[in-house]
């Protein structure tokens, strides 16, 4: 059973019991909004199969995040695969190593047999091995091996950053998911604050009714519900949105069970937004963007380069080793210059330089050509991201500017509506005024405050966007 299922039932148990005691409705409602306020503290203690919560900090919840996160895991591996090529590339000189290896049986050949005299198998079979080293050892490739231990490492290096994108991705989801659970309690005990104070107007209204003051009218009475009504709507709605986080935070960091954050209300930003300029410089210097489409120029680069030395040939050292054996193949002492017997027994070697070319030269020009523009297509991405870059900077960092004065804003006029309702309340207690004094301050009130904690969530999230365009997330520099 969800906590919102547990409210449910909680109001409809009192509502069952309101209905079967000739108690007034208005007398025992506020007892229901507590009720209300009870379940969603109660509810947040235990899950719903009996297990404790564990709240997290929002620093718990980034570092799991970045451990279990299937995205960046899989940028991990693909990682590990970038580095495995890099060993690859260093070990391709040591590749051109053949080792091949025979072993059976062969007829027997007697030493008094004559050497015109074939082999049969009436002889007998007998044992045979042979074993080859066949190997070349490049001692020049015009820089083949150098450029393509260059674009190896340029890879990884692109894939590097590829697990920084992702870990800044993750960063900003999981802040997101985050704020939004504590938006959403902040949205809920707004109302919970404003269901007490509607309640009581309500409940004078009723009383005025029915003792027979012509003061006030049924209308009044409506339209102090319908605002709760309307409230109460509200209510189930930031009730979806913190479920909604708690799914989103619990998929990101791992923990399936015992799950919460804390109970605290949003909050500023700890650190003061810096000038526009310092974020400008870190989005040059961290952003994954940036730095991918580098290494990115960096790998096309040796690629121009492999493409070109393959115009030359590569000269090497070419050694061989063969060794053949058959101890019931006997060399006969002939004095032919040609041993039939010698292939099954014999022990070679030697060595010699040698050159390899390939004469395909258009087909090589060809593919010099498509590397050539590949490199420009990369240095044209390059300055894409430089520019796209500085421009997604400017846009966050103006949000950022925007979010501040907002929320400021917003907070003065809370603080104004508060002083309000403080007035009328006391016109209220003094008799001057009734109840329905209190529902425009109260509507400003509540409007003010939710627009005050939207503010709050703007400016986490802001910060948020400008720590990701920025890259600046691990100095700490943008991020909350």
């Amino acid at each position: 059973m969800t906590s919102f299922q547990r409210i449910q039932r909680v109001i409809a148990q009192r509502s069952f019991t309101l209905n079967m005691t000739p108690s007034p409705w208005f007398v025992v409602l506020p007892a229901s909004i507590a009720l209300v306020a009870f379940a969603l503290t109660v509810t947040r203690s235990a899950c719903a199969d009996g297990t404790k919560l564990r709240p997290y900090s929002l620093g718990e919840c980034l570092r799991l995040a970045e451990k279990n996160h299937p995205a960046i895991d899989a940028a991990r591996a693909r990682l590990a695969s970038m580095r495995a090529q890099i060993d690859e590339a260093r070990a391709a000189p040591w590749s051109f190593v053949n080792l091949s290896s025979r072993f059976g049986g062969v007829p027997n050949r007697p030493s008094d047999k004559k050497p015109e005299e074939p082999s049969t198998l009436a002889d007998g079979i007998g044992p045979f091995l042979q074993l080859g080293v066949n190997a070349t050892v490049p001692l020049y490739t015009f820089g083949k091996i150098a450029s393509a231990k260059r674009a190896a490492e340029a890879q990884a290096r692109l894939g590097e950053w590829d697990v920084e994108k992702e870990k800044l991705q993750v960063r900003t989801d999981v802040r997101r998911a985050f704020f939004g659970v504590a938006l959403a309690r902040d949205m809920l005990q707004l109302a919970s604050d404003a269901l007490m104070k509607l309640n009581e107007a309500i409940g004078s209204i009723v009383a005025k009714l029915e003792s027979g003051d012509t003061s006030v009218e049924n209308a009044d009475r409506l339209r102090l519900e319908v605002s709760r009504d309307e409230l109460l709507a509200r209510v189930a709605d930031a009730k979806r949105g913190e479920t909604a986080g708690l799914a989103a935070l619990r998929f990101y960091t791992g923990v399936q069970s015992g799950f919460d954050v804390p109970d605290e209300p949003l909050a500023p930003p700890p650190t003061p937004l810096g000038p526009v300029i310092r974020y400008l410089v870190a989005a040059r210097l961290n952003r994954p963007d940036v730095n991918r489409a580098r290494a990115g120029a960096v790998a096309r680069d040796a690629q121009v380069d492999i493409a070109r030395a393959n115009l030359f040939p590569n000269i090497g050292l070419g050694m061989l080793f063969d060794y053949a054996i058959a101890p019931n193949v006997k060399s006969s002492p002939s004095g032919r210059e040609f041993n039939p017997n010698g292939a099954a027994n014999h022990l070679q070697f030697g060595a010699a330089l040698g050159l390899e070319w390939s004469l395909d030269f258009a087909t090589k020009a060809a593919r010099l050509q498509q590397a050539k523009s590949n490199l420009a297509e990369a240095y044209a991405l390059e300055r894409l991201a430089l520019g796209g870059v500085a421009t997604e900077v400017e846009v966050a960092h103006a949000a950022a500017v925007e979010a501040n004065e907002r929320a400021e804003r917003w907070e003065r006029a809370v603080h104004r509506a508060k002083g309000w309702i403080v007035e009328v309340e006391n016109a209220i207690d003094l008799g001057t005024k009734d109840g329905r004094a209190l529902l425009e301050p109260l509507r400003i009130l509540i409007s003010a405050r939710a627009n005050y904690n939207q503010g709050l969530m703007d400016q986490n999230m802001t910060r948020t966007e400008l720590a990701r365009v920025s890259g600046a997330d691990e100095v700490g520099s943008a991020a909350p």
